[in-house]
């Protein structure tokens, strides 16, 4: 026999394991990009370029990814705990509300400038090298999605299409990331081969700047 109901053991479990993914995701999303990205460019490309993908291109995008996962993940709790509770009313059971806390978090660009020291242009070896962190990144956020998805997987609720919906929730926000992703990638691409073009590679001239104040 064929049972529709709910387990509120595995509900609970689902939820953590659903939070845990969330906090890795922006972990990728919001810290990595930031340190390894931004700070990784910090010292090595610096021009009007530069600043303008940073500001106009690459923060909106991340800073929309970050909102877009916020809402999607507090979204797919919140119907979690609101389906356990109507099936612990329904059952006569008891359930707790398992709590979510949205991480805010923002991209910060100011360390991107328009020169050092005087300095305009690009350290082409090593932003290359920096830029090629987008892919780990990419994957690492990815690979939390994907976390999450399994998570709903068994996620305690028995029965129709419950797990599913969730599952397919997050596949759209995964997807959304994917794209966004790889946007990203060929816009910095792009970005870069504009910078060399303008100024040619001024390959170590930032570094020897720094050294030197």
């Amino acid at each position: 026999m064929a049972l529709t109901g709910f387990n509120p053991d595995e509900v609970t479990t689902s939820i953590n394991s659903v939070k845990q993914a969330y906090q890795n995701l922006i972990k990728a999303l919001g810290d990595d990009m930031q340190t390894q990205f931004i700070g990784g460019m910090a010292d090595k490309w610096a021009c009007n370029q530069s600043q303008k993908f940073f500001n106009e291109s690459f923060k909106p995008a991340i800073d929309s990814l970050i909102n877009s996962s916020n809402q999607t993940f507090e979204s797919v709790v919140n119907s979690m705990n609101s389906a356990a509770q109507a099936w612990a009313m329904e059952t006569q059971s008891q359930y707790s509300p398992q709590s979510f806390s949205v991480i805010s978090k923002t991209m910060d660009t100011s360390s991107i400038m328009e020169n050092i020291s005087g300095v305009r242009g690009i350290d082409l070896q090593s932003a290359s090298s920096v830029a090629s962190r987008l892919t780990t990144i990419a994957e690492s956020a990815k690979s939390a999605l994907t976390q999450a998805q399994q998570a709903v997987q068994n996620c305690g609720f028995i029965g129709g299409n419950q797990a599913s919906n969730l599952i397919n929730s997050l596949g759209v926000i995964k997807n959304k990331i994917d794209a966004a992703t790889q946007e990203i990638a060929t816009q910095t691409k792009q970005a870069i081969e504009n910078t060399v073009s303008t100024y040619s590679d001024t390959e170590g001239k930032i570094s020897e700047a720094f050294a030197t104040e």
